[in-house]
C-alpha cells in the first residue's frame, strides 16, 4: 500500500496508490481526508477535536503539553511533523500505549540547512532509537507542502533507513492507519470481517 501524508493537494502522484491531504479544514476530493489540529492549549485542542469527523485521519500540532494531552483523547491518529516539534521519552511511550503515530517527514529535511540540518538529522536518529525500543507507531512521508517537496515512495524509505528507522514496521503502521479509515471489513489487527453467512 503506496500512501503519502501531504500538506497540500498533489498534481504529482510518483508511484502513491493515494494521499491523505492534511488541512485544517478538509475538503471533499479525491485524496483522503487529513484534518490539522493546531492547538496552544488542551481547551483549544478540545474544542478542534470535537469538529473532526469520523472518516477523516485527524493529527495534531503544538507544543510538548498539548502533545501529551492529544495523544490521552481516542480521535486522535497521529503527532504529526512540524518546524520546532519537540518529543521526549514519556511521550513517545505514552504514543505505544495509546496507538498514537509519530510521524517523520522528508520534508522538514529540505526546509532547512547547515548547522539546523545537522542538528535535525542527530534528533531524528535518536528519536528513531526510542521508538524501536518501545514499537511506537510511527509513519515516514514526505510531508509535503508542494510539488516541488515530493519524492518517490523508494527515496524517502532509502533516506529514513540510513537514519536508521525500520522501514518495513513503518510501513505497517500507514498501512495499519489508513485501512482503519478506508476498510469495511477491518476492526482492528487480527480482527476483521472476512465473509458474510448466507
Amino acid at each position: 500500500m503506496k500512501v503519502d501524508f501531504v500538506r497540500f493537494k498533489p498534481s504529482l502522484t510518483y508511484d502513491y496508490d493515494n494521499f491523505v491531504v492534511f488541512d485544517e479544514n478538509p475538503k471533499n476530493g479525491e485524496f483522503l481526508k487529513g484534518y490539522v489540529v493546531k492547538a496552544r492549549s488542551s481547551k483549544e485542542l478540545l474544542q478542534k477535536l470535537r469538529r473532526a469527523k469520523m472518516d477523516w485521519f485527524v493529527g495534531v500540532v503544538g507544543d510538548l503539553n498539548v502533545l501529551k494531552y492529544a495523544v490521552m483523547r481516542w480521535r486522535v491518529d497521529l503527532i504529526l511533523d512540524f518546524e520546532g516539534r519537540v518529543l521526549d521519552y514519556s511521550l513517545i511511550k505514552m504514543a505505544r500505549e495509546k496507538d498514537v503515530a509519530i510521524e517523520f517527514s522528508f520534508a522538514r529535511f529540505l526546509r532547512c540547512r547547515g548547522y539546523e540540518r545537522s542538528k535535525l538529522f542527530e534528533e531524528v536518529v535518536e528519536t528513531l532509537k526510542v521508538i524501536k525500543k518501545f514499537d511506537t507507531p510511527f509513519v515516514l512521508t514526505s510531508g509535503a507542502e508542494n510539488d516541488y517537496e515530493l519524492r518517490p515512495k523508494r527515496q524517502i524509505l532509502e533516506f529514513f533507513e540510513y537514519l536508521g528507522a525500520d522501514v518495513e514496521r513503518a510501513e505497517s503502521w500507514i498501512e495499519r492507519l489508513v485501512r482503519r479509515y478506508t476498510d469495511p471489513n477491518y476492526i482492528m489487527d487480527g480482527l476483521e470481517i472476512v465473509g458474510e453467512d448466507p
